[in-house]
């Protein structure tokens, strides 16, 4: 059975005061429309994102399940960026367990000392004692993968100015203003060789998808955005390899196996660049460039503005994938990928293969 997305809905992202439910009811209210169902047709529901650590409350389904219309229906939920909840909402739905289930997905980062509360992630006997931030986790990815390969913050800054410019032309994108090479350069030092214009900000918002199986995708859709392939994984719990993300590596060969199709047929890529180094370490992983040339890829990425633009903590991956299927919906593209990655150092990851 093939599993289509049939229905995208986006809060507005930005620093919002709105409580978290009220956004993502907002999304899911979008969604629904978006698919031109009604409420009562959705059989289950797959709820994205962080709640202890991201908002600061235990099971927060609680809250977020009514605002998606889940109320008296089944739901489940995925501590960890939605993106992560589209591979079980995808499965449900291919069991033939579902036929039509909401993935939804909050962030409200503004909320939330995300640095200190992260901590709680790491052993508390080795690792939580050195009080290391998912930035500074990043900054030796980065300082490690520049001093390897020998990449100049010059051409590291080049992600940045073309992930903006991309956000500029995205009305969805939290930050939408353009910043060149040289603003890059010229940013103060944040955490070495990071500088402030290399690290995405966090921001507050919701994303929802409506996945439907083949049957009822077909009665609703004209041009339908199927899911050809998601893979999935964790890599080692220590810091080792920090020039390589082999999560991504891994599920990107179950991705692309579980699709059936080659890289050279993807027409275009959504990266979760958190930071700037990010964005070559992803192309490498994914395979669509040699380790250390991830820089001179000419391959379309980040349409959307990527992380760098909006990244709301708990579903910025969702984000990008909803951001690829509206445009091979709108006939843009034929085909596209997108990877999303949580954790210190990217070490949980997952790649997700989209087509008509």
């Amino acid at each position: 059975m093939r599993v289509a997305i049939v229905g995208v809905g986006f809060s507005e992202f930005g620093i919002l005061k709105e409580p978290f439910y009220n956004i993502s009811f907002l999304a899911a209210k979008k969604a629904i429309e978006d698919a031109s169902i009604e409420r009562g047709e959705i059989d289950s529901f797959v709820l994205g994102g962080y709640d202890n650590l991201g908002v600061g409350r235990t099971i927060s389904n609680m809250y977020t399940a009514p605002a998606a219309g889940a109320y008296l229906r089944h739901e489940t939920r995925v501590a960890d960026d939605a993106a992560f909840a589209l591979a079980l909402a995808f499965m449900r739905v291919k069991s033939g367990l579902s036929d039509l289930c909401m993935v939804l997905g909050f962030g409200k980062s503004s909320e939330t000392p995300i640095e200190l509360v992260e901590l709680q992630s790491l052993d508390p006997f080795f690792l939580r004692p050195f009080n290391l931030s998912l930035q500074m986790s990043f900054a030796m990815q980065s300082f490690c993968y520049r001093k390897k390969y020998g990449v100049k913050e010059e051409r590291i800054a080049e992600c940045i100015a073309k992930d903006t410019e991309n956000g500029s032309k995205n009305p969805k994108a939290f930050l939408r203003s353009k910043v060149s090479v040289e603003d890059v350069l010229n940013s103060r030092m944040a955490i070495y060789p990071l500088r402030e214009l290399e690290i995405a900000r966090w921001c507050d918002g919701s994303v929802a998808l409506i996945l439907a199986s083949e049957k009822i995708a077909k009665r609703i859709c004209d041009r339908l955005v199927w899911i050809k392939g998601i893979g999935w994984s964790n890599s080692g719990y220590y810091f080792e390899e920090l020039e390589t993300l082999p999560a991504t590596k891994s599920a990107a060969e179950m991705a692309f196996k579980m699709a059936g199709v080659e890289r050279k047929e993807i027409e275009s890529v959504e990266v979760m660049d958190l930071v700037s180094d990010h964005q070559p370490m992803i192309l490498e992983a994914l395979g669509f460039a040699e380790e250390g040339k991830g820089i001179e890829t000419n391959l379309e990425v980040n349409r959307s503005g990527g992380a760098i633009c909006t990244n709301s903590y708990g579903s910025t991956g969702l984000f990008l994938v909803a951001n690829l299927v509206e445009r091979i919906r709108n006939g843009d593209i034929d085909s596209g990928l997108a990877q999303a990655m949580s954790g210190y150092a990217g070490k949980r990851a997952l790649v997700s293969i989209f087509g008509v």
